[in-house]
């Protein structure tokens, strides 16, 4: 498991680059992207509910093998923290 500051400090890293305030020495995420059309249904580990999460919603990954259930935990550009197969997922680089 990895440790708990570097989590943090990627969330932050997060939150800049989709403000738009990176610095040149600032490394850019990668997006992914979630497969399919339509509606999927996703577990929110914060909220502990299932939340619609539309597919081809551009999102990051967080951690990866997250859970007992090996999901990756992927941050949308709605705002929704949430689980997802790593299947499902398709690696989009840096559109």
């Amino acid at each position: 498991m990895a440790k708990k500051d570097s989590k943090t400090e990627l969330v932050k890293q997060l939150i800049k680059q989709i403000s738009g305030n990176l610095t040149e020495e600032d490394e850019l995420i990668p997006e992914v992207a979630i497969d399919g059309s339509g509606d999927i249904w996703c577990w929110d580990p914060l909220n502990k509910i299932h939340k619609k999460i539309y597919r081809g919603l551009k999102a990051f990954v967080i951690y990866e093998n997250y859970d007992h259930y090996n999901r990756t935990l992927i941050y949308t550009l709605n705002g929704d923290m949430v689980c997802i197969e790593p299947e499902k997922l398709i690696h989009t680089g840096y559109d």
